[in-house]
């Protein structure tokens, strides 16, 4: 059912050559393209004041024959966006016997370079 709502993704691999500055340049080639959908969770937070606040962190829901690692970085193809990777896959992965077919990380919106 969850899957009606799934879109392209691009996983981006990450490529460093040196800058020639003794620093190194960072770029990022498409790699596989898999299924998913970006959706929201709500938690408690706590604000400089020691207040707790809501506040919506983004997930992304995906097939469940992939996985994704932290610092990974993802591509939404209908918009262009740039995910980075927080945790990993296996933290959050619907179970073998269940029929829910889909596996849960939490990532941050990034705007990469051009």
């Amino acid at each position: 059912m969850i899957e009606r709502w799934f879109e392209p993704f691009t996983l981006l691999e990450k490529e460093a050559s040196p800058d020639g500055l003794g620093g190194e340049a960072v770029t990022f080639t498409p790699g596989m393209v898999f299924q998913g959908v970006i959706s929201r969770t709500a938690c408690a937070e706590k604000d400089a004041a020691g207040r707790f606040i809501l506040e919506e962190n983004p997930v992304l829901l995906h097939e469940f024959d992939v996985t994704l690692a932290p610092g990974d970085h993802v591509r939404r193809e209908n918009t262009g966006a740039v995910y980075r990777v927080v945790d990993g896959s296996d933290k959050l992965r619907a179970p073998a016997h269940s029929g829910l077919r889909f596996a849960q990380v939490r990532v941050k919106k990034v705007v990469l370079p051009c």
